[in-house]
């Protein structure tokens, strides 16, 4: 069967990962894909930009042109609405199946499939259960169960397939086809990957909140949830890319890269000696150690991210389920500078019963231990997830809230939750003010007070943050910033290029 994917702002290796399970299974697959520029659902909006830049109903001719038997969508509470319009647009001029997958249809699936748009969900992952159900329409059987997926049959009717515990066999799968996405991304200069899967925590605010407990809804015993490759496997997989593309630098996805301390030494000996490239990874302050540290230094690691969240323990552990120690993550800040690599620590405003008052005390913390990046979030609900139950008990969210949540009626991955106004201001000059903390000289880091930017206006103290962070993130060579930036600049070109055409 001809599978046509559709894609919005951001490369995805889930979807790299079914194409090549796909092709194994001798289907035709293909990509319908939009940077989104200035409206990515990501990182960056200006809708006078965007509309502009609008590339929709190119997206949905190419799909069409393609003519698929299925459409298929990976898709973020974010990115749900756009796929929605897009998707049902290619089904009404094709009669193509729709299928969508990913965090939101996982987390809603009986909302995602009473649009008229959607013909199947697929509940977690979808290794086996997307080639088993495109087998179910080759043989006709459209209403047969099939593990992990939901589908409506022609009256109506939602055939509920069985689950399937989580892929325990990470070798067996195919490496991300890349090719899918070559076109849109410049592989050579950002290879992303994964080594495993699955997260030890489950942060109340994080998809793997409620992912990790999926295989046991009705029963099922899901296996482990974190996994991991073979260092054989990865490696391969590493090693042909720079074979392919002469990849320069490679970006580890994995939620907690260094989870495993004797399969990260083992793999790191043998990267430093065959792939030899600088590398960004994310890690956690409850799994690093000397050791660790002083492996991936010596291994060409050039940059780390760090979830940081709140400095507040007590509120972390009640409400966030994060454990960590306040100095255990001033050590590892400041273990991972010593050794050579670049931190960027995450840090989230407007969470469901922080007291605002708690930003002082991250003020003073970051003012000591200061990574060279500090990479702030608003708390933005999402469903399915623990905490989005709790702003809703507390008031913070109305039912209404939750309903546009689960519909996917964000306009961006991160955006103001349920925040009083006069509280939002006085975060927003935190956010500002941490933004800029790296760059302050270290004998003015404690003394620089956020009351001194609450006379600017809110709109003006995000401006002021966003230019710093970039500001920064120019001045130390931030990976992350360069290919965004690079990225931006390429597809502007090239969409310059085609209207004058």
């Amino acid at each position: 069967m001809r599978v046509v994917f559709i894609g919005i702002g951001a490369e995805q290796m889930g979807v790299e990962i079914l194409a090549g399970i796909l092709e194994r299974h001798g289907h035709e697959v293909h990509l319908a894909f939009t940077p989104g520029l200035f409206d990515d659902r990501y990182h960056l909006a200006i809708p006078a930009l965007a509309r502009f830049f609008n590339e929709d109903a190119a997206v949905i001719d190419r799909a069409v042109s393609l003519q698929p038997d299925v459409i298929a969508m990976s898709v973020l509470t974010n990115t749900y609405r756009w796929g929605l319009k897009v998707a049902g647009a290619v089904r009404a001029r094709t009669g193509a199946q729709v299928i969508f997958g990913g965090v939101h249809p996982s987390a809603v699936p009986d909302i995602v499939l009473a649009e008229s748009a959607v013909d199947a969900v697929c509940v977690g992952e979808g290794d086996q259960a997307f080639p088993d159900w495109l087998r179910a329409l080759a043989e006709g059987e459209p209403d047969r169960p099939v593990v992990n997926i939901r589908s409506k049959c022609a009256d109506g009717t939602i055939v509920r397939g069985p689950t399937a515990p989580f892929q325990q066999d990470l070798d067996s799968l195919p490496f991300p086809d890349k090719r899918l996405y070559e076109d849109h991304f410049a592989i050579r200069d950002f290879y992303m990957t994964m080594t495993g899967r699955g997260c030890a925590y489950q942060c109340t605010f994080c998809f793997n909140n409620f992912w990790a407990r999926l295989p046991s809804t009705d029963g099922v015993r899901g296996g482990k949830y974190v996994r991991q490759r073979s260092v054989d496997n990865v490696m391969a997989e590493l090693l042909g890319a720079k074979k392919r593309w002469g990849i320069r630098f490679i970006d580890f996805e994995d939620d907690i890269f260094t989870i495993d301390k004797a399969w990260i030494h083992a793999f790191l000996e043998r990267y430093k000696r065959e792939i030899k490239l600088p590398w960004t990874c994310l890690s956690h302050v409850k799994y690093v150690d000397q050791d660790i540290i002083n492996w991936m230094a010596d291994a060409g690691c050039t940059w780390v991210q760090i979830g940081i969240q709140s400095v507040d323990e007590q509120y972390k552990y009640k409400t966030m389920k994060r454990y960590e120690k306040t100095g255990d993550t001033a050590w590892t800040i400041d273990a991972f500078q010593r050794a050579g690599i670049g931190v960027k620590g995450d840090h989230i405003f407007g969470s469901s019963g922080e007291a605002v008052e708690a930003q002082d005390a991250a003020r003073l913390f970051y003012a000591k231990h200061t990574p060279e990046r500090i990479g702030t979030y608003w708390m933005t609900y999402y469903p399915g997830v623990e905490i989005t139950q709790e702003a809703l008990k507390r008031g913070d969210l109305t039912p209404a809230d939750v309903d546009r949540i689960n519909n996917g009626e964000l306009e961006a991955f991160h955006q103001f939750g349920g925040v009083a106004q006069a509280d939002t201001h006085r975060l927003a000059s935190y956010e500002a003010l941490f933004q800029m903390m790296p760059m302050l000289p270290a004998a003015w880091r404690d003394k620089v007070q956020p009351k001194w930017l609450e006379k600017l206006p809110t709109t003006l103290l995000k401006g002021v943050a966003r230019v710093a962070d970039i500001s920064h993130a120019i001045a130390t060579a931030n990976p992350d910033h360069r290919v965004y930036g690079e990225h931006y600049l390429r597809h502007i070109g090239r969409h310059l290029q085609a209207r004058l055409k």
